[in-house]
């Protein structure tokens, strides 16, 4: 069971790579976007008290104004900017 957890994550590990790579997305955009709201989870979801509960959704928060903000970005530029 390891060795196809292993195997599946380092598969996943060269789809993300190459999806960054096509996609020209800087790294500060994935930890923001995708980061915070995972660990945000995490802590709620491993501790369970008020504390966790608040870190975690205010992590919650920043993932999505920080998706929000670069899909914004991303839309006023226009593909042909340099």
């Amino acid at each position: 069971m390891e060795t196809v957890l292993i195997v599946a994550l380092a598969i996943l590990a060269v789809v993300a790579l190459i999806v960054w790579w096509m996609l020209d997305i800087d790294i500060p955009d994935i930890v923001a976007t995708v980061g915070a709201p995972v660990v945000g989870v995490c802590i709620i979801y491993w501790y369970g008290t008020l504390i966790s509960w608040v870190l975690g959704l205010l992590l919650l928060a920043i993932g999505g104004f920080a998706l929000y903000y670069f899909l914004k970005r991303r839309r006023t530029h226009s593909p042909t900017d340099i």
